[in-house]
């Protein structure tokens, strides 16, 4: 801490390449207003920096719109104004006041479920499809191509692209996997700290 009272942290800033965000009106930039009759136009929200009412309950800006690029490839808001983290079957059952939204925190969690595979981009260069990425590259005809069939012999494959896949036989990864572990390692974040000092980088 500086003698002006400013907080300075000596940790290394992590990497995140998206942020999804999930809540109520302290984060939601307009999902609500996309579903209820928008503010009148004059009215005060909004007003300090977008001049207008802009879906947001404050008069301008939000956390997240300080940190968010905007961009779906770099993150989602599923955020909704009147959510509550809690069912609405919750309240019915307790005979509590239910929220004025029924957009709970598992409904925006289900939307992220129904967006996630439009939005996955491939582990490192890896096949995104869910289903392949567990398989191995070299085997038999089983479950994920494993089965009692050494890779090599008689009955087995080998994949057209290794580097695409995380899985080499069953029981050990690829090159490529085991690179990213390397690098993970060497580079960073496996390692902590990381071997900075090293004098090669791993390609």
């Amino acid at each position: 801490m500086t003698g002006r009272g400013v907080v300075i942290s000596n940790a290394n800033p992590l990497s995140y390449e998206a942020i999804f965000n999930f809540g109520d009106s302290i984060s939601d930039t307009g999902n609500a207003e996309a579903v209820y009759p928008p503010l009148n136009k004059n009215s005060p929200y909004g007003s300090t920096y977008f001049k207008h009412p802009s879906g947001r309950m404050s008069n301008g800006r939000l956390i997240i719109d300080f940190i968010d690029h905007g961009d779906i490839k770099k993150g989602v808001n599923f955020a909704f104004a009147g959510a509550s983290a809690l069912d609405m079957e919750y309240f019915i059952r307790t005979g509590v006041k239910p929220p004025p939204s029924n957009m709970s925190l598992s409904v925006q969690l289900d939307w992220f479920k129904k967006l996630k595979p439009s939005l996955c981009k491939s582990k490192e260069g890896f096949t995104s499809y869910k289903v392949e990425i567990m398989k191995a590259c070299c085997g038999g005809s089983g479950p994920y191509h494993v089965d009692e069939k050494f890779c090599g012999g008689p009955g087995t494959t080998v994949c057209f692209d290794p580097s695409k896949l995380i899985n080499w036989d069953g029981n050990h990864l690829t090159e490529a996997a085991y690179m990213l572990i390397a690098k993970g390692l060497v580079e960073g974040p496996f390692a902590n700290p990381a071997l900075k000092s090293a004098p090669f980088k791993i390609t």
